[in-house]
């Protein structure tokens, strides 16, 4: 659908550094009127349009003073996306689950590096009990226990959180510590349940006591609680980068992704929001000269960990990433950097600190294939800081913007063997229908859909059913079937092949999830 985009909303922004409201632009203004960042607003509204993005906010705090908070675009249809519009953040929860564990490291109740999690949360068993026995909080909120992703075992699923944490003993995982990061999901996930088994409440209350309200933040959890505010984006999606930079959007569903893994990514904000927090945690916790979070909790969260990435880059970047707890490590034309972004269906974040020069960008876009808000912090500081420009990052970000919907593109269409031709399947349809299960990723139902009426063409046909992804399955040759699903931006676009047991029966299926095959057993 084609969104009409409008004009910036004026509005009244949070001084965010100092806890009060002040008016910031006046009706007519754009804001920043003079300095480094005069043309900032017209920047950024020519990036938003030349890389596709329906509605976006951004927000520069720089030496104790918002400089500029400005809304662009659209939130939905017809509303205008203003500094006060929430967005999921996606994987900027990190930062917050890390502070909140970090908080009751500083009272006492838990510690980052002795006890394993497994005293905090008895239910957290990992396939080596040696292993299980050896990994701490500081393990799981730095990603360095080196187990894989399970994401689509877990997102979107309804089964009780206890049940998916059964699971967790039957993902292969090398049973030693790496020092490089593999990012996990589930295991920040698990780290947010210790912190709410030790504290007696749901980990979501426990942040707003520990976090949201002492810094009187709107942030939130869960699409339902958003979906009850006033000012929230809605996602949206595109067909190709051109459609998106044409203003040709499709509108996706709030959806409950994240729910299940909260501490991992489930919370919403505004870019003030997020500014404030980059504020606060700039300062080691501290806000209008009172220590609100842990000052050394906070400092070991910004401390590397662990390598993020090792391979060389430009010099205008370190050349080792690092990962703190909810924090990457890096430097920008020699100044230190602690960033994170957040991508979650429909929403990219991105919040960047220059501790040195005082310095907080935040940036948050209501469409999930944007790369701008990972590289308008590089322009805001080049011009804010009077760095030298080394890169035309529009020109960058829109080169990969293309790259990203071309990823998507051929994901789609998958990396499949070629097909050999005038090969049917080995049986009757009716012999693959059945529940299968595996141990991780639970159930799956293949069901067989005859054609109604003799004088229909329609051959019959099986459908596949695995969490919220349906579809029929096309067959591709002897008991290989392709299966395209979709649910909101996500799919499952991969072979599933049955396979024979013994008894020359069908005794499961075999499909890739999350970059590896998966073998699925039939039920009896």
């Amino acid at each position: 659908m084609n969104l009409i985009l409008s004009s910036i909303l004026i509005f009244q922004a949070l001084a965010a550094v100092q806890g009060a409201q002040q008016v910031f632009s006046r009706p007519g203004s754009r804001g920043h009127n003079d300095g480094p960042l005069a043309n900032l607003h017209e920047y950024l509204e020519n990036a938003r349009i030349k890389t596709g993005i329906p509605g976006m906010s951004v927000a520069v705090f720089h030496k104790g003073k918002l400089v500029f908070a400005e809304g662009f675009g659209k939130r939905n249809e017809h509303d205008p996306f203003t500094v006060e519009t929430l967005t999921q953040i996606g994987s900027v929860t990190k930062s917050f689950t890390a502070a909140t564990v970090g908080e009751l490291v500083g009272e006492g109740e838990l510690d980052w590096d002795t006890t394993p999690v497994s005293k905090y949360l008895p239910e957290f068993e990992l396939k080596d009990p040696a292993f299980t026995s050896q990994i701490t909080l500081q393990d799981l909120l730095s990603h360095r226990t080196g187990f894989p992703s399970i994401d689509t075992a877990w997102f979107f699923s309804t089964k009780p959180k206890k049940e998916l944490m059964k699971r967790l003993k039957y993902v292969d995982t090398k049973p030693k510590m790496s020092p490089y990061v593999l990012y996990n999901n589930v295991m920040y996930a698990m780290a947010g349940e210790a912190a709410a088994n030790v504290a007696g409440i749901p980990f979501e209350d426990l942040a707003r006591e520990k976090i949201f309200k002492p810094l009187s933040l709107s942030c939130g959890w869960s699409t339902e609680e958003l979906k009850k505010r006033s000012n929230f984006a809605m996602p949206y999606n595109a067909n190709s980068f051109e459609d998106a930079q044409n203003g040709i959007f499709v509108q996706m569903p709030l959806t409950n992704m994240a729910a299940i893994a909260a501490p991992a990514g489930d919370m919403h904000c505004n870019v003030l929001d997020i500014v404030r927090w980059g504020q606060t945690i700039m300062h080691y916790g501290e806000v209008d000269g009172k220590q609100v979070l842990n000052k050394n909790s906070v400092k070991e969260m910004l401390a590397g960990q662990s390598i993020f990435s090792k391979d060389r880059r430009s010099a205008d970047f370190a050349p080792i990433k690092g990962y703190g707890m909810g924090w990457i490590l890096d430097s920008y034309k020699g100044n230190i950097m602690y960033h994170h972004s957040g991508h979650i269906d429909g929403y990219i974040t991105n919040l960047a600190l220059f501790p040195d020069s005082e310095l907080v960008i935040g940036h948050l876009t209501n469409i999930d294939t944007a790369e701008l808000p990972l590289y308008s912090i590089y322009h805001i500081a080049d011009e804010i800081l009077g760095l030298q420009k080394t890169e035309d990052w529009l020109q960058v970000t829109i080169e990969k913007s293309r790259e990203l919907f071309n990823q998507t593109a051929e994901a789609i269409r998958g990396n499949f063997p070629k097909r050999i031709e005038n090969k049917p399947s080995t049986r009757e349809l009716s012999e693959f229908e059945g529940d299968y299960v595996h141990p991780i990723y639970g159930d799956l139902s293949i069901r067989l859909e005859r054609s109604k009426g003799v004088k229909e063409e329609k051959e019959d046909e099986l459908s596949f059913k695995f969490s919220v992804y349906e579809a029929k399955l096309e067959h591709y040759h002897y008991d290989t079937f392709r299966v395209f699903a979709k649910y909101s931006i996500f799919f499952v676009s991969e072979l599933v092949t049955f396979m024979m047991g013994d008894d020359g029966g069908i005794s499961g299926l075999k499909v890739k999830l999350d970059d590896e095959v998966r073998v699925f057993n039939k039920k009896e």
